[in-house]
């Protein structure tokens, strides 16, 4: 036996749409849900664990990650398909407005849409757009906006998102592109295997460079004050005042010279400096 349905083409259409977002919704609800069983022996920490055990006076720099496509039609581990984007950033920003508190907070990605959807998507965490320029060090990428330093600084400039992080290797031979890049209102960090030599860090902050991004930054930590311990220790001189030292007959405040900014680093405490997250050799 069978039957006959009469069902407009519309009331398909409509059917299926409810299916796709009921499906999404689910998905999405799915992974929350995975987030209040994570495993204390995963290999990584969850960006929620991150946010909860790092003092909230730690800034980040959270790079958003996704998969580039090379000129030759190859994408990054053979990928050609990847999440949703909508979805993905969705989760991110959503986990980030959530836990981000007072904590200084700027995002960074190589995909030149994710850089111009988060700027859309928020408005209270700025983004750079991350270069890898000219270079014989990575294959040259499809996009244009990704192919030199200088296309970066337009697609920053018309996108008003903060700035561009830049690849070392094509900023050491325009070193103009870091005032050219600012003239215009935008902030230039680096990236690269070549910061991690001092020298050449040296160089880029007589340039004015407006952050530098290295390996094992805690082992080059005398070169720059650190911007949150030397705002900690004002707020601490704002706090006791110079009549309450006098006034004790045994202080029991101790200033550390270290915290306190000498004048020939005055120059720099506006700056920013992170470690890359990778190990130098």
């Amino acid at each position: 036996m069978s039957f006959v349905i009469d069902i407009k083409v519309d009331d398909l259409f409509i059917a299926q749409l409810a299916h796709v977002t009921a499906m999404k919704g689910s998905d999405h609800k799915d992974l929350l849900e995975d987030e209040d069983e994570v495993d204390e022996h995963q290999p990584f920490p969850s960006l929620p664990q991150i946010f909860q055990a790092v003092p909230e006076h730690v800034g980040f720099n959270i790079e958003l990650k996704w998969i580039s496509q090379m000129k030759d039609g190859s994408w990054d581990g053979n990928l050609s398909t990847y999440f949703e984007m909508n979805s993905f950033l969705d989760i991110i920003l959503g986990c980030v407005l959530q836990k981000g508190g007072k904590r200084r907070i700027i995002f960074s990605c190589f995909d030149p849409d994710i850089c111009t959807m988060v700027r859309h998507k928020q408005n209270k965490y700025p983004i750079l757009f991350l270069t890898q320029g000219i270079s014989v060090k990575y294959p040259e990428l499809m996009d244009i906006r990704c192919q030199s330093t200088q296309i970066a600084i337009s697609f920053a400039q018309s996108e008003n998102i903060l700035g561009i992080s830049a690849h070392t290797e094509e900023l050491l031979k325009h070193l103009d592109y870091i005032r050219e890049a600012q003239s215009k209102g935008l902030v230039v960090f680096s990236w690269g295997d070549d910061n991690n030599d001092h020298d050449t860090r040296r160089n880029l902050r007589a340039r004015g460079i407006d952050g530098l991004i290295y390996d094992s930054i805690c082992e080059a930590e005398a070169e720059q004050p650190n911007i949150f311990q030397v705002e900690e220790q004002h707020s601490l001189q704002e706090v006791i005042t110079e009549e309450t030292l006098k006034s004790s007959s045994c202080s029991c405040y101790s200033i550390p010279c270290s915290l306190v900014p000498c004048a020939a680093s005055q120059a720099h405490v506006g700056s920013a400096e992170s470690d890359s997250g990778l190990s130098s050799s």
